[in-house]
C-alpha cells in the first residue's frame, strides 16, 4: 500500500492558542486524540529542532479527521508572507515558519504557521520503536507534513483545462475540504522553493512560460523536474540537482513538485517509504534544500558542504559595505578557486585568499562565498549592507 500525503500552500488567517515544545507549539482539533499521538508530535518536533535553528516558535494547528473517502493520510496548508523585513528575495512567498526566523519577529500574530489535516482512518503506529508491517509510522508521517510547512512546497498548479500557473490555486481545488479562513489564493507569485525548480533542459520552471497559460501547464506536467540549488542543495547531492516528483504528463495537486522523487529513498519528503518503514531524520539533500531557501542549519549537523572545520574560513567584516577580508586555513595548493555568488547562483567576483575584496559596486543583499577544493565545496554566507 503506497501512502498518500498531500501538501498545499495557502495564506491562512486563523487563531487559537497552542501548546507544547519550546520550538514548536501544537493545537489539536478533534474529539478523540489517539493515545501516543501527542508524544509522537513532540518527538517529531524535537527531531526537526535538532536540524534547523528556530528562534521564533513554529505554530502548528492539527485537525484530526477520520474518513475512508479522503484520498490522503495527511494534508498540509501552510501560511506565508512575501516582501517582509529581511526577505532575501522579494516577490516570492516564504512559509511564515521561515519568514518569522528571517524577520526575527512574528509576522503572523494570531495565525498558525501551518494547518495539518491528519486522517485517522490511516493505520498509524504512535510508538517510538519499529512499526509493524501493516502500520504507518506516525513520527515519520508528521515529520513529512511539518516538512511541507517548513518549505517543501510549490504553488505550481495545472487546472482541469490544462492552464498552468504559479500562485493561482482556486479554493475549489481543496474539495471536499474547506479552509477555516477566507480563501486568498496565492498572491499570483511562486514560492521560494519554486524559484529553484528546473526542467531537464536546465530551464527554470518559473518563467519558462507565461503564467496562466496552457504552455506553462504542459511545462509543469511533462518531463522530469529537479531542485537546482547552486549554493547548498546540489553540493549535498554530489553536485547534482535533486529529482522531484511529477513530470508524468498528469498533474496531481499536493503531490507533484513538492516531494522528492519516489526513487530518492531514505528521505522524509519522498514516497520511498510506506507501511512498516521509519525515516525519522532528514536526508542530507533535504537539509541542503532547507538551507538553500533560507533556513539556518544547526552548525553541529554534517552535510557535504559543511563537513569540515567551521573555523577554516575567516570573513570580516560581515555584514560588509565595501571591503571584506577573506582568509582560509587551507593550504593554498588545496584551493582550486574561491568565488562570490549572488542569490541566483551567478558568479559576481573571484576572491583571493588572504586578501581584501571590494564589493562596493554590488547591490545590497545576500551573497555566498564558495570555496572549491578537489575534495569538497565549502559555502559561507556574506551580507552586503549599508
Amino acid at each position: 500500500m503506497k501512502k498518500q500525503l498531500l501538501a498545499l500552500f495557502i495564506i491562512i488567517t486563523f487563531g487559537i492558542e497552542a501548546q507544547t515544545n519550546t520550538s514548536f507549539t501544537f493545537n489539536i482539533n478533534g474529539s478523540t486524540v489517539p493515545a501516543g499521538l501527542v508524544s509522537s508530535l513532540n518527538e517529531a518536533a524535537q527531531r526537526w529542532s535538532n536540524y534547523i535553528l528556530i528562534t521564533e516558535p513554529i505554530k502548528v494547528n492539527i485537525f484530526l479527521v477520520n474518513n475512508s473517502q479522503y484520498p490522503f493520510s495527511g494534508l498540509t496548508l501552510g501560511n506565508g508572507r512575501k516582501n517582509f523585513t529581511n526577505a532575501p528575495i522579494n516577490n516570492y512567498i516564504y512559509p511564515t515558519s521561515l519568514a518569522n526566523q528571517l524577520a526575527a519577529s512574528e509576522l503572523n500574530v494570531g495565525e498558525y504557521d501551518m494547518d495539518i489535516y491528519v486522517n485517522l482512518y490511516t493505520p498509524f503506529y504512535y510508538g517510538t520503536g519499529t512499526p509493524p508491517n501493516n502500520k504507518m509510522d506516525f513520527i515519520t508521517f508528521i515529520m513529512h507534513e511539518i516538512g511541507h510547512g517548513l518549505g517543501f512546497y510549490s504553488d505550481g498548479y495545472v487546472n482541469p483545462n490544462n492552464i498552468g500557473s504559479f500562485g493561482n490555486i482556486p479554493a475549489s481545488a481543496l474539495s471536499p475540504l474547506t479552509t477555516s479562513f477566507p480563501w486568498r489564493g496565492q498572491d499570483s507569485v511562486p514560492t521560494i522553493y519554486d524559484k529553484y525548480i528546473i526542467k531537464e533542459s536546465q530551464s527554470n520552471l518559473v518563467g519558462i512560460a507565461a503564467n496562466n497559460t496552457s504552455t506553462l501547464g504542459d511545462s509543469i506536467k511533462f518531463t522530469s523536474n529537479y531542485f537546482d540549488g547552486p549554493a547548498f542543495a546540489n553540493s549535498s547531492n554530489g553536485g547534482q540537482a535533486i529529482k522531484l516528483s511529477g513530470g508524468t504528463g498528469v498533474f496531481s495537486l499536493g503531490v507533484d513538485l513538492l516531494h522528492l522523487h519516489n526513487s530518492v529513498c531514505n528521505s522524509i519528503m519522498s514516497y520511498c517509504w510506506g507501511l512498516g518503514d521509519t525515516v525519522r531524520k532528514p536526508a542530507n539533500m533535504e537539509i541542503g534544500i532547507l538551507k538553500e531557501i533560507g533556513w539556518n542549519i544547526n552548525p553541529a549537523i554534517t552535510i557535504n558542504e559543511i563537513a569540515v572545520n567551521e573555523n577554516m574560513i575567516n570573513i570580516y567584516p560581515n555584514p560588509s559595505h565595501d571591503l571584506f577580508f577573506f582568509n582560509s586555513s587551507l593550504a593554498s595548493e588545496k584551493i582550486k578557486s574561491i568565488e562570490l555568488k549572488n542569490i541566483l547562483g551567478e558568479k559576481v567576483a573571484v576572491i583571493n585568499n588572504n586578501s581584501f575584496t571590494d564589493i562596493s559596486h554590488l547591490a545590497n543583499g545576500i551573497y555566498f562565498i564558495c570555496v572549491y577544493t578537489p575534495d569538497f565545496q565549502k559555502v559561507e554566507k556574506l551580507i552586503k549592507g549599508n
